[in-house]
């Protein structure tokens, strides 16, 4: 903030309602110290915000359409686009998208003028501020597919007799009917279950029918 000097910093705020505008307008000056001036509008714009010669977007998200359309303005504007998001508990593939989009700061629509500050700094100085709900929502999923891409990395191959096992079980068959079905003992079918438990990792039978059908190893 320092090297805008006394330079009001010109910020386009979007949000839906007009008493949520004016709450928000309101909460922006006074955590910029009244170096603040503020536009509202009720939608996001990107002919608006050219037109306003705004600095900064602040988008309040109500909504999965306002959160889709900050997307997209973020894809469409100029490099360097200075942008805070305010929306609750967003998943971690909408902030994927936006943060992919280069928006610069994501907080819940609750946050304190202090964190708005933040916030807002992190934007000017091309920095990325994220609230920890977000942060731990990418993380959580980055570890599911990391764990799952080790998981598929580590997973033996099949026997040909093992996969028409699993076929069978996946038609619900018990070990009985797939002994009988291929002519061999109950205590065999049992052992080629668990070899095939143990090599897909899975902790039962329908478990393993689904990683199964998700490896393309059942034909569906």
């Amino acid at each position: 903030m320092d090297k805008r000097g006394d330079i009001p910093l010109r910020i386009l705020l979007a949000a839906g309602s007009s008493a949520r505008r004016g709450y928000l307008a309101e909460t922006v000056v006074r955590a910029l110290n009244g170096r603040a001036q503020v536009i509202s509008d009720s939608r996001i714009s990107a002919e608006r915000f050219a037109a306003s010669k705004c600095d900064l977007l602040l988008a309040d998200l109500e909504n999965p359409a306002e959160a889709g359309a900050l997307v997209r303005f973020l894809e469409n504007a100029p490099a360097g686009t200075a942008s805070v998001a305010l929306i609750d508990e967003p998943g971690p593939g909408w902030v994927r998208s936006a943060l992919r989009a280069s928006l610069n700061a994501i907080l819940a629509r609750d946050a304190s003028r202090e964190d708005i500050l933040l916030a807002v700094q992190a934007a000017e100085a091309g920095l990325v501020l994220l609230h920890p709900t977000s942060a731990s929502g990418l993380i959580q999923e980055s570890a599911l597919r990391e764990t799952n891409n080790a998981a598929e990395e580590f997973t033996e191959e099949l026997t040909a007799r093992e996969s028409e096992v699993l076929r069978l079980v996946s038609m619900g068959l018990g070990n009985k009917e797939v002994a009988a079905r291929l002519a061999i003992s109950e205590h065999t079918v049992k052992f080629h279950i668990s070899s095939i438990l143990g090599k897909l990792h899975a902790g039962s039978r329908t478990e393993a029918v689904s990683l199964g059908i998700r490896r393309g190893l059942i034909p569906i």
